[in-house]
């Protein structure tokens, strides 16, 4: 239920006894005049006894806006109090019933400011008719003053009562709803808490996964390091290490998922810092420059692209190289609009002309074009003045 139902609720547990209290009232005026052989001003009670009650079973029914009802029912009390004034004059007071209007349309929080002055103004300009138009004049039957006294406490009275349980009555019910609201929003609180740490215990869950996969990483890593030492086979030893590099790759991933706040997002930038770090230890005599944007990447993209970056440099650093005084190589990160561009530079002896990216059969290579296919990316190449790698990508 939206917040205006909810009002437009409350306003209705107003209007449901205050069209009670008029049918009551319209009884008590009814036995009032038939109390003083006023018969032919019965009809008005009567109507209204029965307009109250069609609107009560239409507002049960919900067959009518709940604001054209009152509208319709403040029009039905200002006609009967024109018309029971009429018969028994200004100082009957029955003008009272009037300020029953506006005591219960302020009870609905849904009203416009403009909508509250026009209703208040109407309400005023009807007793201002009244008076002028019954104050000097006659009224239609004669009866003594101690009575008319009488009937105007009477009719005060029964005005007070109506207000005072309408107001109970409304302030009962929005009690209750009250109470049974706290209760409701308790129970949310404590099933809100009840998420709140499940949510960081699968954080630390999942935290824990990545801890230990870096840590199986590694220790995968350190056994193909062992490995490669007891190779004699020079090519076999270097395929090993550049499996072992592809794993140190994955693992450092996972160390930064295990040590970021968010568990399913990379600091992308941190990761790259950290890899040449790594690279600059294993080369030395290589100098590296970062150009880089800050970003977080998912783990779905951020392990791909991961393997292909450790794929180029290590093809860099091995066959780049050659005859090269000064090494050096540039990793650039920019954003353009909603794609990132991540360019790979060296300065090297660069690639042949003739060199296609999808005619290759190093596995290195291979492995390039299906991590670049599974990232839904595009990657140009660049042979002038070294080579360059530039990966266009879009974060999952």
């Amino acid at each position: 239920m939206t917040l205006h139902n909810k009002l437009n609720d409350r306003f209705k547990q107003a209007v449901l006894p205050s069209i009670l209290m008029g049918v009551i009232t319209n009884v008590y005026i009814l036995i009032l005049f038939a109390f003083l052989g006023i018969f032919e001003a019965v009809f008005s009670p009567i109507l209204g006894i029965m307009c109250f009650l069609g609107g009560y079973a239409i507002l049960k029914l919900n067959r009518i806006s709940l604001k054209l009802l009152f509208v319709i029912m403040g029009y039905i009390v200002a006609s009967e109090v024109f018309l029971n004034t009429y018969f028994l004059g200004w100082h009957s007071g029955f003008f009272y019933f009037l300020f029953l209007l506006p005591t219960v349309f302020l009870l609905n929080a849904t009203w416009k400011t403009s909508a509250i002055i026009l209703y208040s103004l109407t309400v005023i300009i009807i007793i201002g008719v009244l008076r002028y138009l019954f104050l000097f004049s006659e009224p239609e039957v004669q009866v003594g003053e101690s009575t008319i006294a009488n009937i105007r406490l009477l009719n005060a009275s029964v005005t007070g009562t109506v207000v005072l349980v309408v107001i109970y009555y409304f302030g009962r019910k929005i009690a209750a709803k009250d109470e049974a609201l706290m209760v409701a929003n308790a129970e949310l609180e404590k099933r809100n808490s009840e998420i709140l740490n499940q949510h960081s215990h699968l954080q630390i869950l999942l935290k824990e996964v990545h801890h230990r996969v870096k840590n199986n990483l590694q220790i995968i890593s350190s056994l193909m390091s062992l490995q490669e030492r007891a190779i004699k086979d020079k090519e076999g030893a270097a395929v090993l290490n550049d499996s072992r590099l592809r794993v140190e790759a994955i693992a450092l991933i996972h160390q930064k998922l295990y040590k970021g706040e968010k568990i399913n997002r990379v600091n992308f930038n941190s990761y790259l810092h950290e890899f040449i770090e790594t690279k600059k230890v294993l080369s030395p005599h290589v100098s590296y420059l970062l150009k880089l944007v800050e970003l977080e990447l998912s783990l779905d993209t951020s392990v791909p692209l991961g393997l292909i970056l450790s794929e180029v440099i290590t093809n860099s650093l091995k066959h780049a190289f050659t005859g090269i005084e000064y090494p050096k190589i540039e990793v650039e990160l920019n954003l353009n609009e909603s794609k990132y561009i991540l360019i790979i530079r060296d300065n090297g002896i660069g690639l042949p002309e003739d060199f296609d990216l999808n005619d290759q059969k190093s596995l290195g290579v291979e492995i390039i074009v299906a991590l670049i296919e599974q990232i839904d990316a595009t990657i140009e190449i660049n042979t002038q003045e070294g080579t360059s790698f530039t990966i266009t990508f879009e974060d999952s």
